[in-house]
């Protein structure tokens, strides 16, 4: 089953069974004289008919996806990230979510301050979620770096149970001069680069594909309380959806 067709599921699958015919029948009036034996007719219930191996497969994913839903529920997100983190964190609201993020951080911060301040926190009931990039787009070569870094920390965490996902650079509103160089062309090659160098440790949630012509801003790159809430919720449907994946593979 390709991810598109799971992602459908994952934000509101409602699949229906066949239609299993009824047979209605009706007493016609018997207007014979009374010494006129009245023949019963019997009534034939319809056979139900038997699932096909597509609404069998719906079923079972269904069932699935609840079951991940539940768990899910019970998981706490560490999230890292740079100031449009900060400002989904204060569009989200308070939560039980661990939030490491400070205005105009890269890689360096990333290494030095973002991941030491909570990877204590990191455990078998963790999902870390990684949404840094936009502040070193600039520099193409830097995500070999963003690679190396990511790939070795989710190694170890992954080691301790926890799950490591990545999240696409979401695109800039428009370009502008206060920031220089960024543009959605450049996000799109560093989303690539990323995508392809993750190890098969880190799972990649693409939120850009989605956001893009979709995000309201002031600044270009900054966004509106409303378009950070989209994109929290699009990371924690990419989390039940690679969930889901698991699952239904572990199944087959």
């Amino acid at each position: 089953m390709s991810r598109r067709y799971l992602r459908c599921v994952a934000v509101g699958l409602l699949f229906t069974l066949c239609a299993v015919p009824s047979m209605n029948s009706k007493a016609e009036e018997i207007t014979q004289p009374v010494e006129t034996p009245v023949q019963e007719v019997p009534v034939q219930e319809a056979p139900v008919q038997p699932l096909t191996e597509e609404q069998q497969a719906e079923l079972i994913m269904q069932e699935q996806l609840a079951q991940v839903t539940a768990e899910q529920s019970t998981r706490q997100l560490v999230i890292i990230g740079d100031s449009r983190t900060v400002g989904m964190k204060s569009a989200v609201g308070k939560n039980a979510n661990i939030w490491s993020a400070k205005v105009g951080m890269g890689l360096a911060w990333m290494k030095n301050v973002g991941v030491p301040s909570v990877e204590a926190s990191i455990n078998e009931n963790t999902d870390v979620v990684i949404l840094m990039g936009v502040n070193d787009v600039r520099s193409l070569s830097y995500t070999d770096k963003y690679v190396s870094y990511i790939n070795e920390k989710a190694a170890a965490w992954t080691t301790l149970g926890a799950n490591v996902y990545y999240v696409s650079v979401n695109p800039m509103a428009f370009e502008t001069k206060s920031y220089p160089g960024i543009t959605n062309s450049l996000i799109e090659k560093w989303n690539t680069k990323m995508q392809d160098g993750l190890s098969e440790n880190v799972h990649y949630i693409d939120t850009y594909s989605t956001m893009l012509g979709n995000v309201s801003s002031k600044d270009g790159i900054h966004y509106s309380k409303n378009t950070y809430k989209t994109i929290y919720t699009l990371i924690n449907q990419g989390i039940i959806i690679d969930k889901l994946e698991q699952k239904m593979a572990n199944l087959c």
